[in-house]
């Protein structure tokens, strides 16, 4: 399908977009949920932006959380990352230590749990406790002689936390279709728009001509679907119609100001989608970003056949994918997002790899204007669904980097830190550490007076609390500090690059990508089940 991409490329991009549809039929992690990455050699055709950029964003967050507080305020029922370490001077231990908790000042203590000595982390369920109360965390070492009687060598208290109330609320997880009409695909975008819940494009390269789609279907209950407007991204790069935004996944997908959005795209083609487009009914598309265009030429200054060859557009946020995309303050925001050579030639574009820490807002979808930002920022990232708003303020949760070894990334990154706003300069580090896995490829969503981080992927390393690839959890929080466990039941395939949406007083969860090559069509509903 890459044909002919192939023809006027230089032997270092022929491998790369070689190893793309390797990769791209591999039943591995899909790679292209990917699109990103971290220096290389610019090319010599950049398209620079129209817009002003202001002063650079305030320096990233440290990569490592700092040390919690001596006397942390958590609510009760919640769940907080604990961390410890072995003591040196108590040699040989056995490989698995106990936790224990006190709500009486150490009188007396309570088992909680097991973890392997090596792990260093555990997670943390706060007792249910009058507010106030002073809860005890321990960590008990033993060691096993050959009799295989064990003996308690240390108990080792590492936090003391003052209990508030707690705001757990119990829900309750149906699935309403296991196979709905739109078929397997991940990466999808959801909408509420107009009383209705929307589905666009997504990726499935065993379904679709051109890996992704840019189809919309229609629904008020997530059982039943109506094709609003059927798949016709199936040639490129001679698909060029002016209605029609081409094939995508994990892009940005919105309501705003009584219409759909579509804000940017991914490298999936061999190039950045930075186009912008808006719907009333999801069937007829008017494309809205000021951008420029030029056209390709190869690595000696000669130009692509243009009937073959896409130029080079670029709209005010500039070249990027993965970006983190809301709407806030009535603006639509544009967030991070990383270029990555290992899926885009930087000699085509000439744009080498990056990963953002910038904010681009805009009132029209038209013109993009950066913000520029004030004190802490949370570092460069991307791969969230969204950035949602809650009680007056944006946040940003999770999310990281994909590896780009052209671009000399040499791995992911993983984080779950929270960050908030009330006016897109200032920023705060509500939590350097949550209790899920550090995900990329997850939802977030504001609902119910909560926030809500849904599935996702943590890597393939095990460790700091990692399970390692896909997740099936759900987590809710009300402030960014203090997050419970809602997850689905068993029968819920872990997954990433779900849809999610907020319709009809519940949370609907449905598609995604569960690796080793399968996709889901399935849709959850979950609702408030008690008070």
């Amino acid at each position: 399908m890459h044909r002919a991409l192939l023809t006027h490329t230089s032997p270092v991009a022929r491998v790369t977009l070689s190893a793309l549809l390797v990769a791209a039929c591999t039943p591995r992690e899909a790679p292209r949920h990917d699109a990103a990455g971290t220096s290389a050699n610019a090319g010599a055709n950049l398209v620079q932006t129209t817009a002003k950029a202001p002063a650079p964003s305030a320096p990233s967050a440290p990569s490592a959380p700092p040390s919690p507080p001596a006397n942390p305020l958590w609510a009760s029922e919640s769940v907080h990352p604990v961390r410890f370490t072995v003591p040196t001077d108590l040699g040989a231990v056995d490989p698995t230590v106990t936790m224990v908790e006190s709500v009486d000042e150490g009188a007396t203590w309570k088992t909680i749990g097991e973890v392997a000595a090596d792990e260093r982390y555990f997670h943390f369920k706060v007792p249910l406790a009058k507010e106030g109360t002073r809860a005890k965390v321990a960590i008990v070492f033993h060691k096993t002689n050959p009799e295989g009687v064990a003996t308690t060598v240390r108990r080792l208290e590492l936090v003391t936390a003052i209990l508030g109330p707690s705001a757990r609320k119990a829900y309750t997880w149906k699935r309403v279709v296991a196979e709905a009409p739109f078929g397997p695909r991940d990466g999808a975008g959801g909408i509420v728009h107009n009383g209705k819940m929307w589905l666009l494009g997504g990726w499935n390269p065993k379904r679709f001509p051109l890996g992704c789609a840019n189809d919309v279907w229609s629904s008020t209950d997530g059982a039943h679907w109506r094709l609003e407007k059927p798949n016709t991204f199936e040639s490129s790069p001679k698909f060029r119609p002016a209605s029609a935004w081409e094939g995508r996944h994990f892009a940005g997908y919105h309501a705003f100001r009584g219409k759909m959005w579509i804000v940017g795209g991914d490298p999936n083609q061999g190039y950045y989608q930075t186009d912008v487009w808006s719907s009333e009914n999801g069937r007829e598309w008017t494309r809205t970003d000021i951008h420029t265009t030029t056209p390709r030429v190869d690595p000696n200054g000669q130009p692509y056949p243009a009937n073959e060859w896409r130029p080079v557009e670029q709209s005010h946020f500039g070249l990027r994918a993965a970006h983190i995309t809301g709407v806030f303050q009535d603006k639509l925001l544009v967030m991070g997002g990383q270029r990555n050579a290992d899926f885009v030639d930087p000699d085509w574009p000439g744009a080498p790899s990056k990963a953002f820490d910038d904010i681009w807002s805009s009132a029209d979808g038209a013109t993009f204007t950066r913000v520029a930002t004030t004190g802490p920022l949370w570092s460069a990232r991307g791969y969230v669904s969204e950035a949602v708003e809650l009680g007056g303020k944006l946040w940003i949760v999770g999310g990281g980097l994909h590896d780009d070894q052209r671009g000399g990334r040499t791995k992911r990154e993983y984080r779950n830190d929270v960050w908030s706003t009330s006016d897109l300069v200032h920023w705060e580090a509500v939590t350097y550490e949550a209790p899920f896995a550090p995900r990329i490829w997850h939802n977030v969503k504001a609902f119910d007076g909560r926030l809500w981080v849904i599935n996702g992927y943590d890597g393939d390393a095990i460790g700091q609390g990692r399970i390692a690839d896909n997740r099936a959890d759900v987590w809710a929080s009300t402030d960014g500090k203090n997050w419970y466990d809602v997850s689905p039941p068993p029968s819920f395939v872990a997954r990433h690059a779900g849809t999610a949406w907020v319709h009809d007083g519940s949370l609907f969860v449905g598609s995604g990508n569960a690796i080793l090559g399968t996709w889901h069509a399935d849709v959850w509903r979950m609702t408030a089940s008690g008070p």
